[in-house]
């Protein structure tokens, strides 16, 4: 069943601002344990890559698991979709695996983490010209959420909710 409403591509999009806020949140605790840890004054990473495995394991990876934790749990959704009536359910409309979940938000989530990559890279170039490689990674991390949106709108669906065989809809759409 695929779902052509503009009304649930926004409350998509709004829900997941309010997924953001919760980001945000988890990225302002580790930013005041970090400071609190260093006094104030933490030391800069060797690499972009030992930076970028930071990031990966502190930020990324719990939100990627949270996200799959929540959307295979009994309420099937994330904080943002329970406050805009969403869930995500799998092809058959029943409640979606942990694995389905945990892919799902794995290719949702892979933009954020080539634009970490990106970040990475340049935070670290001390002015040097920048690798060409990482104009890969830059085009996935604005081309990617682009497609994304222009799918929602169009068909109701991502192509990470195609590729997990998964798709959000209102809560009342799924039988009791």
């Amino acid at each position: 069943m695929v779902i052509k409403s503009p009304s649930i591509a926004i409350q998509r999009i709004l829900a997941f601002g309010a997924d953001w806020l919760v980001i945000l949140v988890w990225a302002g605790l580790i930013f005041g344990v970090v400071m609190a840890v260093t006094a104030g004054n933490p030391e800069r990473l060797s690499s972009p890559w030992i930076s970028q495995t930071m990031g990966f394991v502190l930020m990324t990876l719990p939100v990627v698991l949270c996200f799959a934790v929540l959307e295979s749990s009994v309420q099937q959704a994330t904080l943002g979709k329970r406050v805009f009536g969403l869930m995500v359910i799998d092809q058959t409309g029943q409640r979606t695996s942990f694995g389905s979940a945990f892919f799902r938000n794995a290719i949702k989530f892979a933009p954020w983490e080539s634009g970490h990559i990106v970040a990475n890279q340049f935070a670290f170039s001390d002015d040097a010209e920048i690798a060409t490689w990482v104009y890969g990674p830059m085009v996935i991390s604005f081309i990617f959420p682009l497609w994304w949106i222009v799918s929602i709108f169009s068909t109701g669906r991502t192509p990470y909710d195609r590729a997990s065989c998964t798709q959000v809809v209102h809560t009342h759409q799924v039988p009791a």
